[in-house]
């Protein structure tokens, strides 16, 4: 599914999913840094010209201003308290956990770091962990999204 909507360009947006991969467009500093010809802060065009998007095909984590890629665990049954304990020292207001296809609830244990942070969380399939992401992030909400692919 791919989104359209404005984009925000001084965060990660997710931009699409399907099956196997997740695109995220970078906000416009990270976009920048990638590619040098883009103009300067009193440059820019009122339009989102110039922005980058990254096609990942592996799970990730992903703030407004950060995109880990590779993140270890690519399916629920692999996803350990280290994982979680990873995921709560982003001191994010609220974590998504995106299962894969389907929602897969892990156990109370492996979610303990977040409980014990007092970090509210949500775990539901990645295709709507995708959707929830981006209206979270674009209200401003300090949020994170630790997915893995459908």
């Amino acid at each position: 599914m791919q989104f359209n909507q404005d984009l925000d360009v001084h965060n990660h947006v997710i931009r699409s999913y399907s099956k196997g991969q997740i695109t995220i467009v970078l906000p416009l500093l990270a976009s920048r840094s990638h590619n040098p010809d883009t103009p300067a802060d009193g440059e820019a065009s009122e339009k989102p010209k110039g922005l980058q998007q990254e096609i990942l095909t592996n799970g990730l984590v992903v703030t407004p201003k950060t995109l880990q890629r590779d993140w270890r665990p690519q399916t629920a049954a692999e996803l350990m308290v280290e994982d979680v304990a990873e995921l709560a020292a982003l001191k994010a207001e609220v974590v998504i956990i995106g299962t894969g296809e389907r929602l897969q609830w892990p156990s109370p244990e492996v979610l303990r770091p977040l409980i014990q942070a007092g970090i509210g969380y949500e775990i539901m399939d990645t295709a709507a962990a995708c959707r929830t992401y981006n209206i979270l992030s674009h209200e401003g909400r300090e949020v994170a999204a630790a997915l893995m692919m459908i």
